[in-house]
């Protein structure tokens, strides 16, 4: 009777090691997925980063004091209609722009010997992409500039 038991349980360990074997091998091919879909997530977010980075550097090229910028651009103005645009070139970027337009004036607090300052205040709306065009960003910012008067 012995000798029958051992027969019948020889075929056990081979169906034992197949199924183990098929186990290992999906957690194998699902941990392979799943660091696929992490590396293109990374890489997506470092285009998300590069676009961004390109239009922040827009946005301070517009307020830069670089003359060649500042004589495109006059942050003397109070016309409201009036868009002034640049299109700079920055590395890693394309389809650059920045628009920057009138959004009022106000005058700062004095004291009681002399009157506060006025100030021109501006909205800057720069998008851009990078140079691969996958990932594309729009910026707004606000700024201030002293003026002669309101």
């Amino acid at each position: 009777m012995n000798l029958n038991q051992h027969r019948q349980q020889q075929g056990f360990v081979l169906v034992l090691v197949l199924v183990m074997l098929a186990v290992l091998t999906l957690i194998g091919v699902s941990s392979m997925n799943s660091s696929s879909m992490e590396l293109k997530a990374i890489a997506n977010a470092k285009q998300h980063s590069i676009a961004f980075n390109v239009v922040q550097s827009v946005i301070e090229y517009a307020v830069s004091s670089d003359p060649v910028v500042t004589a495109a651009l006059t942050f003397q103005t109070n016309d409201e209609d009036l868009v002034q645009t640049v299109t700079p070139s920055v590395d890693q970027g394309s389809s650059l722009s920045a628009s920057v337009r009138f959004s009022g004036c106000g005058i700062a607090s004095g004291n009681s010997l002399s009157k506060g300052f006025s100030y021109n205040f501006f909205d800057i709306t720069a998008s851009g992409k990078n140079t691969t065009g996958t990932a594309q960003s729009v910026q707004t910012q606000g700024i201030r500039f002293p003026a002669a008067s309101c």
